[in-house]
């Protein structure tokens, strides 16, 4: 489960340096899922994701420091659901924009890996 954990990490990591790309420069950081111009309120849509992937990235953290599977089981099983949603909105922007952008491979494949982590985890962390 240490590796598991360990990708968890990295993906804090990661939420947060998006995060804060999306929060400094946030039609740059749209501009990589679409080359379609945005409004003014799709980009600072953007900011106010950047708000809940710090938010969600600081439960993720707080949850593995924790330690323990009580608190930690829930918040992955949360994020599964998001992986799922992630890859389904996903589809549905290369569709809707006729390209699927490296951005949105990339989101969608690391939702995928993150998934399977997910289902790795809350398998093998079962409580008997």
């Amino acid at each position: 489960m240490r590796v598991v954990r360990a990708v968890f990490y990295v993906e804090v990591i990661t939420n947060l340096g998006s995060a804060i790309f999306a929060l400094l420069f946030p039609a740059a950081f749209l501009g990589q899922f679409t080359s379609e111009p945005l409004p003014v309120a799709a980009v600072e849509f953007g900011r106010w994701y950047a708000v809940l992937l710090v938010v969600l990235s600081l439960v993720l953290w707080v949850a593995l420091r924790e330690g323990t599977d009580r608190f930690l089981r829930p918040v992955i099983a949360a994020y599964f659901l998001g992986d799922a949603l992630q890859v389904a909105v996903a589809i549905r922007l290369g569709l809707a924009t006729g390209a699927f952008t490296f951005a949105i491979h990339a989101a969608m494949w690391t939702s995928v890996l993150y998934a399977c982590a997910r289902i790795y985890y809350l398998v093998g962390s079962r409580p008997r």
